[in-house]
């Protein structure tokens, strides 16, 4: 059983470590990883992706890493997050932002208790092998900015159209590129608004970029979102 201390949901973690989570129970890797080593996984990616897996597991004696891949509907395979954690610093259950590889991917993991004796081992498993369950997914379309509304009417906006934000929203025109606009997020803003590790919304407990989307598209790690006008 878990230390009740480091999550808000003990019972569904509890759960998680009987079974092959963050697998699907038919994917083939899965007698092969350790229930006990991911309690829980969110992925924000594009839709378009047919599978979303594991593409790397790797623990020694002193790191635990982790990598995630997607396989889109053409077959083309796309490296999307990584996180890696010294075993020593690693605390089980704790929320952990993972590191994009893809501009368009944001993640989180947690990892479980590690047995001190625990047999080091690395598997790079294929999409069809260790794909991930949709629940631990999530989709999101990115396109470009359509249209803009007139809030005060609820219809289109027309014409010229005054961009405004506030203190946490700074907005404005690429200079290199009219038909993009560009949001600043406040570093406030940043350290509040996060995905999937609001539990305790900080850089400590959720990583260096908690990532809040607009259509789709997350801030860069120096807090702007470009949206594209077309």
């Amino acid at each position: 059983m878990i230390d009740t201390t480091h999550t808000i949901s003990p019972e569904w973690q509890n759960e998680n470590m009987l079974r092959s989570y963050p697998l699907t129970d038919d994917a083939p890797a899965a007698s092969l990883i350790p229930t006990w080593l991911i309690s829980d996984l969110k992925v924000t990616c594009p839709a378009g992706y047919r599978t979303v897996y594991l593409s790397c597991v790797y623990l020694s004696g002193t790191i635990v890493s982790i990598g995630v891949s997607g396989c889109r509907g053409d077959g083309t395979i796309v490296g999307l997050l990584t996180k890696t954690v010294t075993r020593d610093e690693l605390e089980p259950f704790r929320s952990y932002s993972m590191e994009r590889i893809s501009d368009d991917a944001a993640g989180v993991i947690a990892f479980g208790e590690i047995p001190a004796d625990a047999t080091p081992f690395k598997l790079n498993p294929t999409h069809e092998q260790s794909p991930v369950v949709q629940s631990a997914i999530v989709q999101v379309e990115t396109p470009g900015v359509t249209k803009i509304i007139d809030s005060a009417h609820g219809t289109e906006a027309t014409g010229i159209i005054d961009l405004s934000g506030n203190s946490e929203f700074r907005t404005s025109v690429d200079e290199r590129d009219q038909s993009t606009i560009v949001i600043t997020l406040s570093d406030t803003y940043r350290d509040l608004t996060t995905s999937v590790c609001d539990a305790i919304p900080s850089f400590e407990a959720c990583g260096r970029t908690p990532v809040k989307t607009i259509n789709g598209v997350p801030p860069d790690d120096n807090g702007v979102i470009r949206l594209r006008f077309r």
